[in-house]
């Protein structure tokens, strides 16, 4: 059967012929069900008759009906004609026939009532709470418990009550800004030069630019004024495999720090950031795949540029092993809402398939699933730490469409001995605050932030993500706002394979409730003599409580974690809370209409698809929290680097 492609999924090109078996064939061949298109034989038989009919379709519906059934020449005004054409039917069939089952009222998601017991358990002490991730078997076992890996002495060595560390501390809640040193952006952005982000409507570099400065549009600004001030500093533009963006003549803008970049690879994705041309992924003359990936890594740097992995545990999984590597990308897009975790059978194909194995992948997928593919990725960067890899944690929004730049957002220091500042700074100060480890991530700009300091008995300050020594006592000074009500805690594991020639799992040394929208506090860490790594991790406050009648059928879309891993999986998620009619016309968005708990489209987006910022506790619910696979009450807020202290 001949197929057609749709993100990393390749559906017939007759699917109404199939409907009754309809399937579809990954990228390494096997077959996956495709939820949400067996109605299409029904779509096509009733969309004429829903067209007609205004009790069941919008004027935007009936039109679609009546062009899907009687041709786009007769019936649709050229420009929209070919905006449709192009975008969706004849370059993402996939996401046509989605449209057509949405439209047609069947093969979109279930939006499911919620259960009548609440999704979320507020109860500090609950079983998500003791969940396997804090007291399981596995953190309590021998490889917990070794005297090079133990690190229990660092939950009672400060004498102070968690619930009274963090302390109410005047000052801005918004402190993570350019003019304190702090710059934030997104590391991994498209445009219409990726392939797939033209076949699925993305954006021109003008349009693409456009968008990556939305938060400060006067409308925006206008219908949020709450939020000003939290626009991005810098946008890293990284297609796929192509160098475009060098000899764009519309890569440039008057305030973003720009930086050029690429999506390196093909199995097993990353971002180049930096660079002067393009890095080829493919095997060069008798090199090895994995020979190609660390001559890759290489050459980047040779280029003055970083090489950092993106999205290891989602379904292009990262299975080489190759050292020098910059960073991790351990927040792709909503934490939760989009993709689900990879598997041991996933990681065992990838092998099998590029005949190496990453030392830390495995463990990462196992460990995680129940967390998601972020939490998966957290696991990976953690696993690195502990093999004493001090690498830079970093996010990306993996914009191609439909989503505005920075969610999530990375958060870049200014490196110590810059002499610039703002869009002066350059992207080459970007990268260099990077390379110092000097970042932390965030949920989206107008999310958590934090900031932790570390101080010697001697009195000298390190700064986050900082390389410090092993058997001293460091002074941890906190800082956090913007998650009132939420929890910081700190993770650490020690350095080394425990006996059982597994990784250490990071413990929760320190958990303390944030009661006021800035807070302070101060942490002594006694760091073991075989050394440990420790970094931060913000929770905001999630429930069943805050969410309105009239919104409540989202908990029951995202309180659950996905198992697909697709666009077509996204899409359908996203379907859920957007205006339909507004996706192919982005010049209708009318902000009077704005909703606090559907996607707002962006007038900073006036071509192709539509752009849609979700308000912020629209975006909690997209980040959720999952233990041993189950809600809590939390949203993730915000991650930042570790210190990492050797011998």
């Amino acid at each position: 059967m001949q197929k057609s492609t749709l993100g990393n999924l390749r559906l017939p090109d007759n699917p109404a012929a199939a409907a009754d078996g309809l399937e579809a064939v990954d990228v390494d061949g096997s077959e996956v069900p495709v939820v949400g298109f067996s109605c299409t034989q029904q779509a096509l038989a009733h969309l004429r008759a829903r067209a007609k009919s205004s009790r069941f379709c919008t004027p935007a519906q009936r039109l679609l009906g009546r062009s899907l059934t009687r041709g786009f020449a007769s019936r649709l005004d050229a420009p929209f004609r070919s905006r449709i054409d192009r975008v969706i039917f004849s370059r993402a069939p996939g996401l046509a026939l989605l449209l057509l089952c949405t439209f047609a009222g069947c093969g979109t998601p279930s939006v499911v009532k919620p259960n009548a017991q609440a999704p979320v358990d507020t109860a500090n002490d609950s079983a998500e709470n003791d969940s396997a991730e804090n007291d399981s078997a596995e953190n309590d076992s021998a490889e917990n418990d070794s005297a090079e890996n133990d690190i229990s002495a660092a939950k009672t060595d400060t004498g102070i009550d968690p619930a009274t560390l963090l302390q109410p501390a005047a000052g801005p809640t918004n402190f993570a800004v350019a003019a304190a040193g702090w710059y934030r952006g997104d590391l991994h952005f498209h445009t219409n030069h990726s392939e797939d982000a033209l076949d699925q409507g993305g954006d021109d570099m003008k349009g693409a630019l456009q968008i990556a400065d939305a938060f400060r549009h006067p409308d925006f600004a206008k219908y949020h004024p709450t939020l000003a001030g939290n626009g991005l500093d810098y946008i890293a533009v990284t297609d796929h495999r192509t160098d475009a963006v060098l000899s764009d003549p519309d890569f440039k803008h008057p305030h973003l720090i720009l930086i050029a970049g690429e999506e390196f690879g093909g199995t097993g994705h990353a971002g180049v950031w930096g660079f002067q041309k393009h890095i080829p992924h493919q095997p060069l003359k008798a090199e090895s795949g994995n020979q190609r990936i660390q001559d890759s890594v290489n050459e980047a740097h040779q280029q003055g540029a970083l090489f950092s992995i993106n999205h290891p545990c989602q379904d292009n999984i990262w299975a080489w092993d190759a050292q020098g590597v910059d960073g991790i990308e351990l927040w792709n897009g909503p934490w939760s809402a989009f993709y689900g975790p990879s598997s041991e059978a996933d990681v065992e194909g990838r092998v099998k398939s590029v005949g190496v194995e990453n030392p830390y992948i495995r463990q990462a997928v196992v460990t995680g699933a129940a967390g998601g593919s972020n939490y998966q990725a957290l696991k990976f960067w953690h696993y690195h730490l502990s093999d004493g890899r001090r690498l830079a944690p970093v996010g990306g929004g993996d914009r191609h469409m439909l989503l505005p730049a920075g969610l999530p957002t990375t958060y870049v220091h200014a490196p110590a001995d810059a002499t610039q500042t703002g869009k002066a700074l350059g992207p080459q100060g970007i990268l260099e605050g990077i390379r110092q480890n000097r970042t932390f991530v965030a949920r989206s700009p107008f999310a958590a932030q934090v900031e932790l300091t570390a101080v010697n008995t001697a009195s000298k300050e390190f700064p986050m993500g900082a390389q410090l020594v092993a058997g001293q006592t460091y002074q941890i000074r906190i800082s956090v706002s913007r998650a009132n009500g939420g929890l910081l805690r700190l993770y650490s594991a020690g350095l080394g394979k425990t006996p059982t020639g597994k990784w250490p799992e990071a413990q929760v040394v320190l958990e303390a409730p944030i009661k006021a929208e800035r807070v302070q506090g101060q942490w002594t860490w006694q760091v073991p003599a075989g050394g440990a790594w420790l970094h931060a991790l913000v929770l905001e406050p999630i429930g069943a409580a805050q969410v309105p009648a009239e919104a409540a059928h989202l908990l029951a879309v995202f309180d659950k974690l996905p198992k697909g891993k697709s666009i077509g999986d996204m899409i359908k998620v996203f379907i859920t809370i957007v205006d339909p009619a507004l996706l192919m016309t982005p010049e209708d968005c009318d902000p009077a209409k704005w909703q606090p708990w559907k996607g707002q489209c962006m007038t900073a987006d006036t071509v192709a698809m539509s752009t849609f910022y979700m308000p912020e506790p629209l975006a909690k619910l997209m980040s959720w929290w999952f233990e041993d696979g189950k809600p809590t009450q939390w949203a993730l807020g915000a991650i930042s680097s570790a210190f990492l202290a050797k011998p």
